[in-house]
């Protein structure tokens, strides 16, 4: 069967939940994979183009497919006890590799294959057809089952972002009705609204291996003592790179103000200078996910500077 790169989103803000012409869907917090159905025999891609399937021994679901063959996209999550995508649990599964665990955490951490579009039916192309089509042809061909559903969704969009943000769920994707299958683009008919916190972060070193600064080194106080939480690579101009790297410069030190066993290639500088920076959410080790550089901040105290 042929590949497809998945269609993305273009990041989208709150206003978009109100348009008309749209569907809503939760945005869940996986691993984005293309499921290839053949000869009952299933195959999961993600989107480094890695097949994935060994992975998740569990995902045994073509007696839930109505077709010879269908290639479906949608997001491997894993649930919590709270029936919420838990990326945490998702983390343990796709970071291993050996056999024994791989069988063992498809058990105890089993994973769902939640589907939300169709590409191909019985060999016959869908992209071209409108999503309110494909959605169609989507519920024919998949009946939810335990280890795979199709995703819910509907127009109001206000509605389900409070939904959405009551349970901390990622955000809302918002679709237009009519909208195409665009393979491999990040086309403006599929938005992303998430669900973002911000924290006002020290800057504690950057580094520099592709351009002036590639990312910002960040931390903030817990218990009156400095935290390592992330770098930030995102956000940035590079007129504003090069006038922050002259600043820093100015503020390097020998060693590191934090507790740090990562990258050795960290230049690391004196806690002066403070910046807001857009996350996701905070890992277990108090590392940021997905975080993006928003300003600098020049009305804030380093002591005000704390982990949420």
């Amino acid at each position: 069967m042929k590949l497809y790169e998945p269609m993305l989103a273009q990041l989208g803000v709150k206003e978009d939940l109100t348009k008309e012409g749209f569907i809503y869907e939760p945005k869940l917090d996986g691993t984005r994979a293309v499921c290839y159905f053949n000869d009952k025999k299933i195959k999961l891609i993600n989107r480094r183009d890695r097949d994935i399937t060994y992975r998740y021994p569990e995902l045994i679901f073509d007696k839930n497919l109505s077709a010879k063959s269908c290639v479906l996209d949608g997001e491997l999550v894993v649930f919590n006890e709270k029936g919420n995508p838990d990326f945490h649990l998702l983390q343990t599964r796709e970071q291993v590799d050996k056999k024994d665990l791989i069988e063992s955490r498809s058990k105890t951490r089993p994973a769902t294959y939640v589907v939300f579009d169709i590409i191909e039916k019985d060999g016959k192309l869908l992209v071209n057809l409108p999503l309110v089509e494909r959605k169609r042809i989507l519920n024919d061909t998949v009946k939810d089952g335990a280890y795979i559903r199709k995703i819910v969704y509907t127009k109001e969009g206000v509605k389900l972002w409070k939904e959405v943000t009551k349970r901390k769920l990622e955000g809302v994707m918002a679709k237009i009705e009519t909208s195409k299958y665009s393979v491999g683009v990040r086309a403006d008919t599929w938005i992303k609204i998430k669900f973002l916190k911000t924290i006002d972060a020290i800057i504690v070193g950057y580094t520099s291996e592709k351009r002036v600064i590639s990312a910002l080194v960040i931390a903030a106080y817990e218990n009156d003592k400095l935290r390592y939480i992330g770098r930030v690579g995102t956000g940035f101009t590079e007129s504003f790179l090069k006038s922050l790297r002259t600043e820093l410069d100015k503020l390097i030190i020998k060693n590191p103000p934090v507790t740090y066993s990562g990258n050795k290639n960290i230049v690391w500088v004196k806690p002066e200078l403070i910046c807001e920076v857009r996350y996701l959410e905070l890992s277990k080790d108090k590392i940021m996910r997905a975080p993006a550089f928003l300003r600098m901040r020049t009305d804030k105290k380093l002591k005000e500077c704390t982990l949420p």
